[in-house]
């Protein structure tokens, strides 16, 4: 029998995500059993506090709450500890260290909703729980696949924001950050994706391959030390974005650099050659000097596929070129 995600939807049949709805309030298995025990448990969670209903109250309404099951809620001290953990939760275990809470049966797990929805009231922004991050880049998911890439882009640039505000001088790559998020989504996987869905948002609106160099650089700023495979793809992105933009000499002046720091790597060879074959006034005959060299530091067969795919493409307008 398989678990059940945070992000899944609740078996009770409430609709909601099981994280903001029966995670923690009974076992997985009576959730994972029969219609008839999934009717009763439906039954049993009338009663419960869900993540619904405690956002539709006021802030006062759920302050009140708070204090009437021992908890002696101070916004500063809210938002100095949300500083050191990024999630509601954790918040709500800290009140039942330090306070003596008399929340029972039903009011349980109202502590732990309501800190989640004070966290998204109240801690200012870029400070953002896990969860509201969770949630942006679902949502950035469903724009995705709807070919909004505009909007998913801004919504992932507020998840951006999140995790820089997390950033500490000594996490010299990416690392810590996955291990920080890892229940909920690996940050290696969204700063990749970005980077792929601000490259088809610049093409409805080249503005946004600005935004996607400036990108970029903050990513290499901050992760001085992230794996190769990242860190080359990060600054081919600057280079082709530079082309786009039709600034063909910073564009070259990037693809040069990335040659003389990655001489072995053979993308390197590509993105420049790509520069003359396919962006600025070609120069086919420097495309395929490039594509060479990209031949003579491929590692297997697949690598040399895709150079060599070029390398014909660029061949074949140099003939056409001389039929003319």
């Amino acid at each position: 029998m398989s678990k059940i995600g945070r992000n899944d939807p609740c078996p009770c049949g409430s609709g909601k995500k099981y994280k903001k709805c029966c995670m923690g309030k009974i076992d997985e298995d009576i959730l994972l059993g029969k219609n008839e025990i999934m009717e009763n448990t439906k039954r049993f969670f009338d009663d419960f506090w869900n993540y619904d209903m405690v956002n539709e109250m006021e802030t006062e309404e759920i302050l009140e709450i708070l204090k009437e099951i021992g908890i002696d809620f101070d916004k500063e001290s809210f938002i100095k500890t949300a500083d050191k953990t990024i999630t509601g939760e954790a918040i709500a275990n800290s009140w039942y260290n330090n306070f003596n809470v008399t929340a029972e049966g039903a009011d349980e797990d109202f502590p732990i909703i309501a800190a989640m929805v004070l966290w998204e009231r109240l801690v200012p922004y870029p400070n953002l729980s896990a969860d509201q991050m969770d949630d942006m880049i679902e949502k950035a998911y469903i724009y995705s696949s709807e070919n909004k890439s505009l909007e998913t882009c801004d919504i992932c640039f507020k998840v951006w924001d999140g995790i820089k505000y997390r950033i500490k001088p000594e996490y010299r790559n990416i690392k810590p950050l996955d291990e920080m998020y890892k229940s909920w989504f690996y940050v290696s996987n969204f700063c990749q994706e970005l980077e792929s869905d601000l490259h088809n948002a610049g093409l409805i609106d080249n503005t946004y391959f600005d935004k996607r160099i400036n990108y970029c650089r903050e990513f290499l700023e901050y992760f001085p030390d992230e794996k190769e495979l990242i860190t080359h793809n990060m600054r081919r992105a600057i280079c082709e974005s530079y082309a786009y933009l039709k600034d063909y000499k910073t564009a070259e002046s990037e693809c040069k650099k990335l040659v003389d720091d990655y001489p072995d790597n053979m993308w390197s060879y590509i993105e420049w050659g790509d520069l003359y074959l396919y962006e600025q006034k070609k120069d086919f005959d420097k495309a395929v000097e490039l594509y060479q060299k990209a031949i003579s530091v491929s590692k297997d067969d697949e690598e040399l596929d895709i150079v060599n795919e070029r390398l014909d493409d660029a061949k074949e307008r140099i003939q056409r070129d001389c039929l003319c």
